[in-house]
C-alpha cells in the first residue's frame, strides 16, 4: 500500500498548509502505514518541504507519538499514538454497535467482514473481524477506496438517493483499479440500480485483484447512508450457491446496524 493512496483523502498540503494540517497528514500515515514513513517519500507524495517534515518528525518521537527505525531510519506509530488510538477506539460509539453484528456474520461463515463508512468520495475499511483461514482478504483498517470501485462502495451508492448517487458519479474520476473495475459512468449507474433494487452489492476482483466481496449499506439517524456492512473472501473460495445466503445475511446485517443507530424506516 502506497503513501499516495493514504494521503488522497488528507488535508490540502503545499505552503498555505498549517502546523495543524501538516501534524494530521504525518498522523494520518504514522497510522496507516504498517512498514513505516521516510521523510523523502512523505515529501514527495504530499508535497510538504523534507524540513519541515522531517521537523515535525522529530518532535512527534521525542513525544513518544512517534519511534524511529536506527536501522533504517523509517518511522513508526509510537506507543503514546497506539494508547490514544485505543482510547478512541473504547469510545467509538458506531464501532460498538457494529462489533456483534460482524462477529456474528463472521461466526456464520468463517469469512472477514469489515465496517466500511463513507468519507466523501471515498469509502474507509474503518475495522474489520476476522475470520480464521490462513488464506484471507486483508484490507488494512483505514485503508481508503474509491466509491466506484468495489462491493463496499458501491453499497454506499446504492444506499443513497437516485438524485445524490447521480450528482456523485457525474463528478467522480473512475479509475481503474483492476480489469473488472467498471469505469464507463452509464454501467456505474445500471450497476447502482440493480444493487439498489436488491438491497446488496458484488464484487468480484472489482477493487482488488482475486478478491470477492458482498456488501449493504447502513444508514444514520438522520436517514443518510453512513457506509457498508462488507463481506469478504479470497475469489478461489467464494461459493456462487451461498450467495443468496451470504447476501440475505449481509443485508440483515446493514439493517440491523441501522437500526441500533437510531435509523427507523
Amino acid at each position: 500500500m502506497g503513501i499516495t493512496e493514504i494521503a488522497d483523502g488528507a488535508a490540502p498540503s503545499g505552503p498555505r498548509a498549517s502546523t495543524a494540517e501538516k501534524l494530521i497528514q504525518l498522523l494520518e500515515l504514522l497510522a496507516a502505514c504498517a512498514k513505516g514513513i521516510g521523510v523523502r517519500e512523505v515529501s514527495r507524495d504530499t508535497g510538504l518541504d523534507k524540513s519541515a517534515v522531517s521537523r515535525l518528525l522529530d518532535q512527534l518521537a521525542h513525544l513518544g507519538v512517534a519511534q524511529q527505525d536506527e536501522m533504517t531510519g523509517r518511522y513508526h506509530a509510537g506507543p503514546r499514538l497506539f494508547a490514544l488510538g485505543a482510547t478512541v477506539h473504547a469510545r467509538d460509539s458506531l464501532w460498538q454497535a457494529a462489533e456483534p453484528i460482524l462477529l456474528s456474520l463472521v461466526n456464520r461463515f468463517n469469512e472477514t467482514c469489515y465496517l466500511a463508512i463513507r468519507e466523501g468520495d471515498c469509502v474507509v475499511f474503518r475495522d474489520k473481524v476476522d475470520s480464521d483461514h490462513y488464506v484471507r482478504y486483508v484490507i488494512d483498517a483505514g485503508e481508503r477506496s474509491p466509491l466506484h470501485a468495489g462491493a463496499g462502495g458501491r453499497a454506499v451508492m446504492a444506499g443513497m438517493s437516485r438524485e445524490d448517487c447521480e450528482h456523485l458519479v457525474a463528478r467522480l474520476e473512475l479509475t481503474k483499479l483492476t480489469a473488472n473495475t467498471i469505469t464507463e459512468a452509464a454501467e456505474l449507474l445500471r450497476q447502482v440500480v440493480e444493487d439498489r433494487s436488491r438491497g446488496y452489492s458484488v464484487s468480484m476482483g472489482e477493487r482488488v485483484p482475486e478478491g470477492s466481496a458482498v456488501a449493504a449499506p447502513f444508514h444514520l439517524p438522520d436517514g443518510s447512508c453512513g457506509g457498508a456492512i462488507v463481506y469478504t473472501c479470497p475469489a478461489v473460495r467464494f461459493d456462487a450457491r451461498r450467495l443468496p445466503e451470504v447476501a440475505d445475511a449481509v443485508v440483515g446485517a446493514g439493517r440491523s446496524l441501522s437500526s441500533r443507530l437510531g435509523f427507523i424506516t
